[in-house]
């Protein structure tokens, strides 16, 4: 008895042999199964241009590995997060943030740069043979599913310190140079300002860890200042020392855009609050009458402000959030106060919190610079609007 063939699967086999031809080669050729470095392999530190998003403010560190002989250009690239995970906002706000590292094309690694119009520099290391392929094998390691990812710290983690960290576990290198002795959050604010109410919410939601001051290996948290470093680094071997990077290159620079001016928005909103606030406050108190609208808006505001960065500090896991001194004149109770205070039969019972409260603006207002941290200036103006109502209500119900 024979078989019967049909001419389609006849047909659908061939094609599948075509490519498997085409493929296995591929296969075979991949550095997960051939793991030996030529030696006219290049090893280089890729350092990109920053964005206008917020994953992309602060520039991008990569390494790449190019050998021509075994045609391998790959990206090792440590910057890669998911947002299609659930609750993706929750989990990082919690600091349950797990970035990966990829092994990606350079070619498509570059078409992306170039599509956003972000610039690439390339530093090709001066490396040794065995050197070269201790990086690689190193890379290749951690590139494994049980090893690439890791647990995401923007100041003390990230696509730039682990790339530091790739280089001076592996090799003998040497930084020369002092840092800028700028705390994390001066550094960091350097790159937000093109976007205002996102550098303004940076500043609230980060406590006193972020006003540490940076030394030369912390500052290198940045791609630009870890570029600038390893510039000057060397590595130290047992023959002598010689620079870490042998040449320095730009692969890709976009055509430059017009200087933009960014109105600092925070600030002129804060003013504005100010101005209404005092100008609402004078005029009630000249007809003897009070409407507390203004006093439930900022009540609310700052009771919830207050209250994230309590959550934040009590349950979220970046270390940076810890200790935020901003609840001072962010006070968490405000929100609770306001809903009370709505209620008309509680108010002479709970009016000496416009007191209390009060006498906190007045405190942070003249002695904020005995705290150890840094506020923002617009925090200064909400505290101020807060103060003037807390004076003008506890003046005007001062017999009740």
């Amino acid at each position: 008895m024979h078989a019967l063939r049909c001419p389609a699967i006849g047909a659908c086999r061939r094609q599948v042999l075509r490519a498997l031809a085409v493929v296995m080669p591929l296969l075979t050729a991949h550095p997960a199964v051939a793991q030996q470095l030529s030696d006219s392999a290049l090893v280089s530190i890729l350092t990109c241009g920053t964005g206008n998003e917020m994953y992309s403010l602060y520039g991008h560190t990569a390494i790449r590995v190019y050998d021509p002989v075994n045609r391998w250009d790959y990206v090792f690239n440590y910057g890669v997060f998911d947002f299609s995970k659930p609750h993706f906002a929750f989990r990082f706000a919690k600091g349950l943030t797990d970035y990966k590292l990829d092994m990606e094309p350079f070619r498509k690694f570059m078409a992306i740069y170039q599509y956003n119009r972000r610039s690439v520099k390339e530093q090709v290391l001066a490396l040794r043979s065995d050197e070269k392929q201790r990086i690689w094998t190193f890379l290749l390691e951690n590139y494994k599913p049980e090893n690439r990812i890791y647990r995401y710290n923007f100041f003390k983690d990230n696509c730039a310190t682990r790339v530091r960290d790739v280089i001076t576990r592996q090799l003998p290198v040497s930084f020369d140079g002092a840092g800028e002795e700028l705390t994390y959050r001066q550094h960091s604010s350097r790159y937000q300002h093109i976007l205002p109410w996102l550098d303004f919410g940076i500043w609230l939601i980060l406590g006193l860890p972020a006003d540490e001051v940076a030394d030369k290996s912390g500052e290198m948290f940045l791609p630009d200042y870890l570029m600038k470093h390893i510039a000057t680094a060397e590595i130290r071997r047992t023959d002598g020392a010689v620079r870490l990077v042998a040449s320095t290159r730009m692969l890709y620079e976009p055509e430059p855009e017009a200087e933009k001016a960014y109105p600092y928005w925070p600030f002129a909103a804060g003013w504005l609050l100010l101005a209404v606030t005092v100008g609402l406050t004078v005029l009630q108190l000249r007809r003897q009458t009070m409407n507390f609208l203004i006093d439930y808006a900022l009540l609310s505001l700052t009771g919830t402000a207050g209250v994230i960065m309590l959550l934040m500090m009590l349950f979220s896991e970046h270390p940076a959030v810890k200790a935020n001194y901003n609840v001072v004149w962010a006070v968490p109770l405000n929100i609770v106060f306001a809903m009370a205070w709505a209620i008309k039969k509680w108010r002479p019972a709970i009016r000496p919190y416009w007191i209390c409260l009060g006498a906190v603006m007045a405190f942070y207002l003249l002695c904020c610079r005995l705290l150890p941290q840094s506020f923002h200036p617009v925090t200064f103006l909400i505290a101020a609007s807060i103060l003037c109502r807390c004076v003008a209500i506890s003046w005007r119900y001062r017999k009740m």
